[in-house]
């Protein structure tokens, strides 16, 4: 009788446990995701010479298609910067991006999942904050990039956390200063987060 009943129990939870992944699993191919993000921002190129590394958050949308590895992902994210040889608590540079990019999921069995990304976006940049009584609240210059990267996500269940780095590269032009070296902003976020 014992034999009996602990195999009911396990042939019981086996049941419960394939049911519980089995409704995760269905959860977690929703064709519209929700996710939030945040990490490090690494300043490269000539913004590199301006800024020391900041933070970023952010949030997407996800757009999947059924049956295949591509998908549409839409986000925005708030990069902030300290200057270089300056006091703590003097003015930061802001960078707001919106991005669409095509995700390319690798195929895999495994929970975890790597997958590709990249496509393009506007970027508005603003100094913030002041600086011997001047203001830097107002005035900022909006431009065009693009961005690619690639991340690894791991879909056991209906909460899909991953982790990515992407590098962005923006045609600012001579928006950054009148030296004539016409500079690029480059910076590449590492960041954590979670779908829904």
């Amino acid at each position: 009788m014992k034999r009996f009943l602990t195999g009911a129990a396990v042939l019981g939870f086996v049941f419960v446990a394939s049911g519980s992944a089995a409704a995760q699993e269905q959860v977690s191919r929703s064709p519209i995701q929700f996710g939030v993000m945040g990490g490090v921002s690494i300043p490269t190129g000539d913004f590199n010479d301006y800024v020391k590394t900041g933070w970023n958050a952010g949030a997407l949308l996800n757009f999947g298609f059924s049956n295949s590895p591509v998908a549409l992902r839409v986000d925005g994210s708030w990069n902030q910067f300290n200057f270089k040889d300056v006091p703590t608590g003097s003015p930061k540079w802001r960078v707001l991006d919106a991005t669409a990019d095509a995700v390319f999921t690798l195929p895999s069995k495994s929970p975890a999942q790597f997958y590709i990304l990249g496509g393009a976006g506007v970027y508005n940049f603003k100094v913030t904050g002041d600086d011997n009584n001047f203001d830097f609240s107002s005035g900022s210059t909006t431009k065009f990039g693009l961005n690619g990267g690639v991340g690894v996500k791991f879909t056991a269940g209906p909460v899909a956390p991953f982790v990515e780095a992407r590098y962005h590269y923006v045609f600012s032009g001579d928006s950054f200063n009148n030296n004539g070296n016409n500079p690029k902003f480059q910076m590449i976020p590492i960041s954590v987060g979670l779908t829904f």
